[in-house]
């Protein structure tokens, strides 16, 4: 399998990097893309840069967008009276969680067929809405649903008729082991998506860390 990765950190502990050092040992192609805006990157920089990135890939039969970002607003003073609104982060926010996989999605179509898959990950906070924790975290939960939104939209209009889901799951990083089985069961299901799981949330929380589909199904 060719597998594109957006955001593959450094930490073997870690998701991304679990799932780069697994897929590669499995004998997949990984091809690896990172990036960050900032003041001296732009989102024009990062479409240059990944464009650049794809020139040589002739397939794509996974893409994996695996980036974070968001977390503005996620403090309970910035929500009092008097509080300045950081809008430039509120703009990063979409810009990683939403126009950047909408590009980067667009761009690998060109690679793609009816047999491959787009993959995001979410957050349960996203769309369980009536929940008693977190409740601050509008950024990183607020632009994760317009995560869900682009991959039920990619799901029912893109061209190539490749499949798009999104992944929700909880990895207990301090709990090393039950962290390596969320991972283990997420690294089975990503690599064998189907139509089936075509514009649908797949949740996978401890201690079972079985794969379940959003009761919502379609969001």
């Amino acid at each position: 399998m060719n597998i594109v990765i957006i955001g593959p950190g450094t930490d073997p502990r870690r998701w991304g990097t679990y799932f780069v050092n697994r897929a590669e040992s499995d004998g997949h192609t990984v091809h690896k893309f990172s990036y960050r805006l900032n003041e001296n990157t732009s989102a024009e920089d990062v479409e240059k840069n990944f464009e650049e990135f794809l020139h040589t890939i002739d397939r794509v039969d996974l893409f994996f967008y695996n980036s974070m970002g968001g977390f503005y607003p996620g403090n309970p003073s910035e929500y009092v009276t008097g509080h300045t609104v950081e809008y430039n982060s509120w703009i990063q926010g979409i810009m990683i969680n939403g126009a950047i996989p909408h590009m980067m999605s667009t761009k690998v179509l060109d690679k793609m067929d009816e047999s491959c898959s787009m993959a995001f990950f979410t957050s349960g906070g996203s769309y369980f809405i009536e929940r008693d924790n977190y409740l601050d975290l509008a950024g990183y939960f607020g632009t994760k649903g317009v995560m869900n939104q682009l991959m039920v939209a990619l799901a029912h209009n893109n061209d190539k008729k490749a499949t798009s889901c999104c992944f929700s799951p909880h990895f207990p990083y301090e709990d090393p082991e039950m962290a390596n089985k969320v991972m283990s069961s997420l690294y089975d299901r990503i690599l064998n998506l189907t139509k089936e799981d075509n514009g649908k949330i797949l949740q996978c929380f401890p201690p079972n860390a079985n794969i379940h589909y959003f009761e919502g199904r379609n969001l």
